[in-house]
């Protein structure tokens, strides 16, 4: 693969030299290095396949979908965040082309904040530091989440390092840890997007022809096979989990044997309340949120946070959090307080407000400068004093 235009590559390893020619990264994409530096060592995610065709060139196929590509899929989705940071560029102009002198001043702006004793972020400095991490607010909620997180707590090392040694901290180590979780939201935990009929738009794929190749709904099938050569054509079972209000989104939950991503379930539970009284089961389990691949066996009815008991009783062993109240968290995803099972509505309340509070939603918690807490919306840019995830 020819190396991409107008860098000198001599210096880096060879496999970062690959990655960079993969992503299309050119002179002009210079600060954008460090995301192939991420695509370096790339793995399959499960269910995927390598093998080599008939002409002895990659490809991969998904056991569950039947996709085939000569892509590798995590490639895929490193492309398309290369794409998306380069239109970010685009709309921001020099700004979002010279990080690290924009990231001083704002660095230092809330360091200030701190040796006057005031909280070290405002919803506008977040706003601020956002476009240069090439994150947009008004969508990516999670990832803004955890760029706050990630700035109070370099403020924070920052401020000991200073009282300490009279000197600053290297800004390379908050960049480190943002562009991980930038990568690790928009590539490595990013699902594949839903594969579509190719006959009839708008209806999700429930079979591949081995024959044509295609994916198809059943009745995007019977509509183009019925007849002729087609009608002896053999399929394959599509595998995928899809909302059944919005085909191409994938489901995260089921009520009374009906599939509903996030946001179809709350449009469909604000229109029908009584939906919200039934058992309602989160597709694909819960993770703790510690330690992500164990699964989590309980909710902090206290932290509103899920966690496997191990990690529970290491976060609860001392000080206010010994009197917290466990809720045991079982396989279909219900509540169990003192033994007793908890109502469907109450259960799926305390769940939702965990996974909100743990994968980002549009609230984001601030503290304004005499201490009081308040909440901004990412979204629509406005502020409340009442707690929205109460």
């Amino acid at each position: 693969m020819p190396a991409a235009k107008g860098l000198d590559l001599s210096h880096l390893p060879p496999a970062q030299q690959k990655a960079i020619a993969e992503l299309g990264i050119s002179l002009q994409d210079e600060q954008l290095l460090w995301i192939a530096e991420h695509a370096m060592h790339v793995e399959l995610p499960p269910d995927w396949v390598e093998f080599e065709d008939d002409d002895g060139n990659q490809a991969y196929y998904h056991a569950k979908t039947k996709r085939l590509t000569t892509e590798h899929p995590v490639i895929f989705k490193y492309k398309q965040f290369v794409d998306k940071v380069r239109k970010f560029q685009e709309r921001m102009g020099t700004i979002g082309r010279k990080v690290k002198p924009h990231l001083a001043v704002i660095m230092n702006e809330v360091l200030n904040r701190i040796y006057r004793e005031l909280p070290p972020v405002t919803p506008e400095i977040i706003e601020r530091l956002a476009v240069l991490m090439y994150i947009n607010t008004t969508t990516e909620h999670d990832t803004t989440r955890r760029l706050k997180i990630a700035i109070e707590s370099y403020a924070e090392d920052q401020y000991d390092i200073a009282l300490q040694a009279q000197q600053k901290a290297d800004m390379d180590t908050f960049l480190h840890e943002v562009r991980n979780e930038q990568i690790r939201l928009e590539v490595l935990n990013k699902p594949d997007a839903v594969i579509m009929c190719t006959e009839i738009e708008g209806q999700p794929a429930r079979v591949k022809c081995e024959q044509c190749k295609d994916f198809f709904s059943l009745e995007g099938f019977a509509a183009t096979h019925a007849t002729g050569k087609r009608k002896n054509h053999t399929t394959v079972k599509c595998e995928q989990t899809t909302c059944s209000v919005y085909p191409d989104q994938l489901a995260t939950c089921e009520v009374d044997n009906t599939l509903f991503c996030d946001q179809a379930y709350e449009e469909v539970a604000q229109r029908q309340p009584h939906i919200r009284q039934k058992r309602k089961k989160v597709l694909g389990g819960l993770s703790c949120s510690e330690y992500p691949a164990t699964v989590a066996e309980v909710l902090c009815e206290d932290c509103s946070d899920l966690y496997c008991w191990e990690a529970f009783i290491e976060l609860h062993r001392r000080g206010n959090r010994l009197r917290h109240v466990p809720l045991r968290l079982d396989a279909e995803g219900q509540l169990y307080r003192a033994g007793e099972l908890l109502p469907p509505e109450e259960c799926a309340r305390l769940i939702d407000r965990a996974r909100l509070a743990r994968e980002g939603g549009p609230w984001l918690a601030f503290q304004d400068d005499q201490l009081n807490t308040y909440w901004y919306h990412l979204s629509d840019k406005i502020t409340t004093q009442q707690n929205p995830y109460l």
